[in-house]
């Protein structure tokens, strides 16, 4: 049995979905039974359980040979994947850890917080597996629909620094290629996945102008003033635009999501997706309104 936390998120939907359609035994948690249902994974257990409830995590273990830890990205990151390794060491079944870490090189509060979960997952006495995405496509693209539909623009504020986007589908297939494989195979491995190259903004502004049909620029802006952007129009609290938003994207102004590797390809035997032919696959979803 294979148990994905935070099973309704970007990273565990997608995961649990193809499991399941795999015809694998995996079991999906969440705080929202209503959310759980929404899952298309036919056969798949779903039990709500609260990652900032430790009591509430042991029943999840039974049975479970591999467990996806992942938290949402925010200040509470750490907290919930240490009460989820803590409830799998106490459980006594030995089941497997495949950690959801971030690739993208972060010297700041979220990369220590990442830092210590790992501490805890290589002392915990389980085996484990670490796969880090890079940085997505679909967050960094798509919140700018209404922008391109509009103004023909991405906005962002790290100059011409090169990053090695990686597409979620690459990031999903990842995941289930450890996920499905025996409790032996990946152990003590830890995984990057990226992207084929590493590129600027001013370079996803090209692939989209190819994908759309459509000239599309890329606005480089002061740090200071997109943050207020993010803060004023995209809805970020002023207690949370720094970890979800700000730190990324000083780390890529910082070269720190310039790195690609061949992790993808040697997981899954398939080339990783390149920004343009993510473009011209989502341009439906940029074109429509």
């Amino acid at each position: 049995m294979i148990l994905v936390m935070a099973s309704t998120g970007m990273f565990g939907r997608p995961v649990v979905e193809g499991l399941a359609k795999r015809g694998l035994p995996v079991r999906a948690t969440g705080r929202s039974e209503k959310g759980l249902a929404t899952l298309d994974a036919p056969g798949a257990e779903l039990i709500p359980a609260d990652m900032d409830d430790p009591s509430s995590l042991l029943k999840l273990m039974n049975g479970v040979d591999k467990v996806l830890v992942n938290a949402p990205m925010d200040d509470q990151k750490e907290v919930r994947e240490k009460n989820v390794i803590e409830a799998m060491i106490r459980s006594g079944n030995g089941a497997k850890i495949v950690l959801l870490t971030g690739g993208v090189l972060h010297d700041d509060a979220l990369g220590a917080a990442g830092l210590a979960t790992e501490k805890l997952m290589r002392s915990s006495g389980l085996p484990w597996t670490v796969v880090g995405p890079q940085t997505v496509m679909e967050t960094n693209f798509k919140p700018f629909r209404e922008l391109i539909q509009s103004e023909s623009m991405l906005m962002s504020c790290v100059g011409a620094a090169k990053v090695g986007f990686v597409a979620l589908d690459n990031v999903t297939d990842a995941f289930i290629a450890v996920l499905e494989s025996n409790n032996d195979a990946h152990v003590g491995c830890e995984y990057v996945i990226t992207g084929p190259e590493a590129v600027t903004f001013d370079d996803v502004a090209t692939a989209a102008t190819e994908a759309l049909d459509r000239r599309i620029i890329y606005q480089d802006m002061p740090r200071d003033e997109f943050r207020k952007l993010m803060v004023t129009e995209a809805g970020f609290s002023e207690s949370d635009v720094d970890i979800e938003v700000m730190c990324h994207l000083d780390a890529f102004r910082a070269g720190k999501a310039a790195r690609t590797t061949d992790d993808f390809t040697r997981l899954t035997g398939k080339k990783s997706k390149s920004v343009r032919e993510w473009w011209i696959d989502n341009a439906n979803y940029f074109l429509s309104t």
